[in-house]
């Protein structure tokens, strides 16, 4: 049984667009993304969730896990501006 524990979570998206690794697609990016994931995740790096999807080719693990990071780093920074406009 998994125990969960108050933290802070953000969602973000990410895809591979023009062959490169996007953090924060925007629409555009987003339509003609190759792949294009959503990812949450606490501030502590812990998964909630990671949906991906190909849509127009394959993908590499080095290349999810450039995404990956990718998301951890913008998670971070959102949850950043959360924090900073609570306090």
């Amino acid at each position: 049984m998994l125990a969960f524990s108050r933290d802070h979570l953000a969602a973000i998206s990410v895809g591979i667009y023009k062959d490169k690794c996007i953090l924060d697609l925007d629409y555009p990016e987003d339509r003609d993304a190759s792949v294009d994931a959503n990812v949450v995740m606490t501030r502590s790096g812990e998964f909630v969730e990671v949906q991906s999807s190909e849509e127009e080719a394959t993908y590499s693990r080095a290349q999810l896990d450039e995404l990956l990071g990718l998301a951890e780093k913008g998670i971070g920074e959102l949850i950043d501006l959360q924090k900073s406009k609570l306090s």
